[in-house]
């Protein structure tokens, strides 16, 4: 029974008395500033992205359809430079170098966006090296796959941050409320699905790379999945080490097993010197032969001594070529048709002038004339 005259405490929902209600998604996002204070070193990658960039189309490259040989200058990962010439130094700044302006400004609209979060989520330095040690074993499973590719971009790299949430989200998925976990693996599943479709309907998307930095960010991500509590607060600094460290002697032992490629740009361009040094010798035999009227036999003794030499030479060097991918060895095959109908034009000629035979002169100049239709050919498709 209540007494009238004394005072009683009714509860109030709206009252001092009741608990008030914390949002889930703001009370995380809040430990994780809490625990991760400072973000920074997601702006600086983004930053190192563009000044390369804009370093690149200052000295002249193109802004919009980079040439295979620019990007290669610049720091593209291509198997017979950074393998068979040594310059390993090209895994890390392919990660830094991008293919035109959409290249680009796709790969840092996704950093700028899932950047941060992660940054909060595995620290600064965690995120660091989850960025590098994803970025080199995306440009390593490249190699490893076709050696061939020129590589660049950072896609590598943003494919390990999103391995490294899925790895983390698969261990610490109750440590993070349902409201920011739900449209997370959301648009980490879209971001996945979406880049293998494109990659697999465009040709020259490096897909190697990706699923190499996926790979590699998965695992990071498992290892660097810590409770996300601010007191006491997480101890990545053994966990990044541990990464770190391992990473290291990982890719030595990689780059030491991997198969030496052959120098298929630098096999091309003493192709291409010696076809302008045959060729220059070839008009200057032509030329002397008019000015000293020389009898047909000497012509020919001369194209014989100055002409198919170093163009046999060059043929049988192409031909001994073993063990290129297709795409490389279609190349070389066209070259060597090339070269064959320029070789059996000129051994027609020489035939020719010692029988003094128009006739088989008239066949070598169509064999010559079918030469240079291969030549603009080639010269069409690079």
């Amino acid at each position: 029974m209540y007494d009238l005259n004394e005072p009683n405490e009714v509860p109030s929902i709206t009252g001092a008395g009741a608990a008030a209600y914390v949002d889930p998604a703001a009370e995380f996002r809040a430990r994780l500033a809490a625990i991760t204070p400072e973000l920074f070193v997601a702006k600086i990658l983004i930053a190192m992205n563009a000044v390369v960039f804009l370093a690149g189309v200052v000295s002249g490259v193109s802004p919009l359809e980079p040439t295979i040989d620019s990007l290669i200058r610049w720091g593209a990962d291509y198997g017979p430079s950074t393998i068979a010439h040594g310059e390993w130094w090209r895994l890390f700044t392919c990660m830094f170098l991008h293919i035109g302006i959409i290249h680009i400004a796709f790969n840092m609209f996704v950093l700028w966006q899932i950047g941060p979060f992660v940054e909060r989520l595995l620290g600064n330095m965690g995120f660091l090296i989850v960025y590098l040690v994803s970025g080199l074993a995306g440009a390593f499973v490249s190699l490893a796959w076709n050696p061939y590719v020129v590589s660049a971009g950072a896609s590598g790299a943003i494919f390990g941050l999103y391995g490294a949430l899925l790895g983390f989200l698969s261990i610490r998925r109750d440590s993070i409320p349902s409201e920011v976990l739900a449209p997370l693996t959301k648009s980490a599943l879209v971001f996945l699905a979406y880049n293998l479709v494109y990659g697999l309907l465009r040709t020259g998307t490096d897909l190697a790379a990706h699923a190499g930095g996926l790979a590699a960010g998965f695992l990071c991500g498992l290892i660097l999945s810590v409770p996300l509590t601010v007191e006491p607060m997480p101890r990545r600094g053994i966990r990044n080490a541990a990464i770190a460290l391992g990473a290291i002697p990982l890719f030595i032992g990689t780059a030491i097993t991997l198969p030496r490629p052959i120098d298929l740009q630098a096999e091309i361009k003493t192709f291409s010197d010696v076809e302008k040094r045959t060729l220059a010798a070839y008009n200057a035999d032509l030329k002397q032969a008019q000015l000293e009227k020389s009898r047909d036999d000497q012509l020919a003794d001369r194209i014989q001594k100055d002409v198919l030499p170093d163009w046999v030479a060059e043929h049988n060097k192409l031909a001994a070529l073993k063990g290129l991918p297709e795409r490389p060895r279609a190349v070389v095959t066209r070259l060597l048709t090339y070269m064959d109908a320029r070789q059996q034009g000129w051994l027609l000629l020489i035939q020719a002038l010692r029988k003094h035979d128009i006739n088989a002169v008239r066949q070598a100049n169509i064999k010559q004339h079918e030469a240079e239709q291969l030549a603009r050919q080639i010269a069409a498709t690079h």
